[in-house]
């Protein structure tokens, strides 16, 4: 179990250094939310701009009791390192973006588009191979900041699990 959320957490680590890649910002972390932030990228879709989620404790958005299926004790404490809580099988991530970034991130060929969770446009980057079984589903809050709610290896409903955490996540989230 902890060697399938350790491959996920790799796979998303590298979407996310692919975003930063492609940034014509040397030296900086756009994956790291960080208040203040005072670039405004081009709007999207009619997307909103700002960074919302700035002092947002990612482990505050998910709590044991609003997916069951995660199986979390309620004792349990997420790991977190200020824009990712990972508890066992599941991961909330906090990602702040610029325009090239949520183009690789929210619109790139692995991501395919769902229903609006909350008000939120959405996505879903469902990976199911002989090694690893997770989806993830991707919120952008506004298109400077993305979060990834990530469930690993829960059988055939994975990304309805995922979907559940998502809403609840959604529910959440600073407006």
């Amino acid at each position: 179990m902890r060697r399938v959320v350790a491959t996920a957490a790799a796979a998303l680590t590298c979407v996310l250094g692919l975003a930063a890649c492609g940034s014509s910002t040397e030296g900086s972390d756009k994956n790291v939310a960080t208040a203040g932030s005072s670039a405004a990228p081009e709007q999207k879709d009619g997307g909103k701009t700002g960074t919302p989620l700035a002092n947002t404790d990612p482990c505050s958005l998910l709590k044991p009791s609003d997916v069951p299926e995660l199986g979390q004790e309620s004792g349990t404490t997420p790991k977190a390192d200020g824009r990712r809580c990972e508890g066992t099988g599941y991961s909330v991530t906090l990602s702040e973006v610029d325009a090239e970034g949520y183009a690789v991130q929210f619109e790139g060929s692995m991501v395919k588009p769902i229903s609006d969770i909350a008000g939120y446009k959405a996505g879903t980057m469902d990976t199911r191979d002989s090694w690893q079984n997770s989806c993830a589903v991707i919120l952008a809050v506004t298109t400077n900041e993305l979060v990834f709610v990530a469930v690993n290896d829960k059988g055939p409903g994975t990304c309805d699990i995922a979907k559940k955490a998502a809403t609840a996540v959604a529910g959440r989230i600073p407006r």
